[in-house]
């Protein structure tokens, strides 16, 4: 099952790459929250961009250069990386302000974020059992439930109370998906 599990998450995360590839901005980025490496793998093979994933756990199944930190500090100097991605991270955060503030702090230009998001109590219902249910099943349980799931007005709200300025909002996944989970893009300049 598990294996299923992961080849569906790797095709996931090539559409999500082909969505965001248009929107990465340098030669350098940081998949922040990067869970199995998959998306940064995907976006090494549809840019010219050289990537990084970095999360709080040995996830890595993907190939390319994967750094482990302690989910309060990244260990990256100021401006490192051109553009940062957060896909579906932030809400497995305790602190999603201060996981925010670090991805501001090692970013020149661009930050990606790729938030679940929610508009009426059944879309939050249906994110607090998939989340939870798939979050706990990956990873042998080892992964952060879900605790910060927002609506896109507040996400918004929180990235522009960071000095962000909001270059565009893209709804991703198919009409399908979108029956149960609402992926938002926000693409942002610093």
């Amino acid at each position: 099952m598990k294996r299923l599990l992961q080849t569906f998450l790797r095709r996931y995360a090539r559409g999500e790459a082909r969505a965001l590839a248009p929107h990465v901005s340098g030669r350098r980025l940081l998949d922040l929250g990067a869970g199995e490496g998959w998306v940064a793998a995907a976006l090494r093979g549809l840019t010219l961009t050289w990537t990084c994933s970095v999360d709080v756990g040995p996830f890595q199944l993907g190939h390319g250069p994967y750094v482990l930190y302690d989910g309060a500090t990244l260990p990256f100097r100021d401006g490192t990386f051109d553009t940062t991605l957060l896909s579906l991270a932030l809400h497995h955060c305790e602190a999603p302000e201060a996981v925010l503030d670090e991805a501001v702090r090692v970013t020149r230009s661009r930050l990606l974020i790729v938030e679940s998001v929610y508009r009426n109590s059944y879309e939050r219902f249906c994110l607090d059992v998939l989340d939870g249910r798939l979050n706990g099943y990956r990873h042998d349980g080892t992964m952060n439930v879900p605790l910060a799931f927002r609506r896109p007005e507040e996400w918004r709200a929180l990235f522009e109370s960071r000095g962000l300025r909001l270059i565009t909002m893209q709804w991703l996944g198919s009409s399908v998906e979108r029956l149960i989970h609402h992926p938002l893009l926000f693409v942002m300049n610093k």
